[in-house]
């Protein structure tokens, strides 16, 4: 028997049995997800016979999304394909603001918001961020309870988190390399996005608050420019416009 037969077979051996194992898992994730849609009443999509399903409808009164995200590698040549799960915020905030972990860090990093905060919470991991446009109205959305709720939500398993608030729209998305598919693995999931979600809507007059600060804020930015001018005329330091 030739080295090029033997090694023909093994490749081969391979690939069937990668090929077979990728049709397991894909049926086991549409059968466990069809399940799921059915249960919760939420539209199924199957896709192709070899593609990832899709769900999207509400669950307990969000807006949910399920489907197949693709990712860019580092080195910019392959992309890893994950499973995401998106809630749709009822409220956003009066300020611009973006939290991730994971593979979504680079995403957030290139955001037009300058300013980053970093909350003094235990389990807040150096590797995650925090970026906004004001950092003092940062600090006080991010409640102790809310920095909780994301920080075990961010500690599942291999998952990547973003949160997102752009204006009136806020954003709650996980990515995992799991398939999901049991269908009690992903109704928990589900539901841990679901509390997390509750818990960093805003409160009643808590919109009205920040904006008062923000306006508080603004005043006192525009005392310490004029200030800053009075300081550069009478002392002699040099400012720059």
């Amino acid at each position: 028997m030739s080295l090029s037969f033997i090694l023909w077979s093994i490749i081969s051996g391979f690939l069937i049995s990668f090929w077979g194992w990728t049709i397991y898992v894909v049926l086991n994730q549409k059968r466990a997800w069809k399940f799921y849609a059915d249960k919760k009443k939420l539209r199924f999509h199957s896709n192709g016979m070899l593609e990832t399903p899709s769900i999207s409808g509400a669950v307990d009164g969000y807006k949910v999304s399920i489907f197949a995200s693709e990712h860019s590698e580092l080195d910019s040549r392959s992309q890893r394909r994950l499973t995401a799960i998106e809630i749709a915020m009822h409220t956003g905030l009066p300020f611009h603001g973006a939290i991730a972990s994971g593979g979504m860090v680079p995403i957030v990093d290139v955001l037009d918001l300058p300013q980053e905060y970093k909350p003094p919470a235990s389990g807040w991991d150096d590797s995650y961020i925090i970026r906004t446009r004001d950092q003092n109205l940062m600090q006080k959305y991010f409640t102790d309870e809310r920095v909780k709720a994301l920080i075990d939500l961010m500690q599942v398993e291999k998952a990547w988190v973003i949160l997102l608030f752009l204006g009136d729209y806020g954003l709650l998305r996980l990515d995992t390399p799991s398939p999901i598919d049991n269908p009690k693995d992903l109704d928990k999931l589900i539901n841990q996005l679901i509390a997390v979600a509750r818990e960093l809507e805003l409160k009643d007059g808590e919109a009205k608050d920040i904006i008062n600060d923000r306006s508080k804020l603004d005043k006192a930015t525009a005392k310490l420019k004029i200030d800053d001018k009075l300081l550069g005329d009478d002392i002699g330091f040099e400012l720059e416009d």
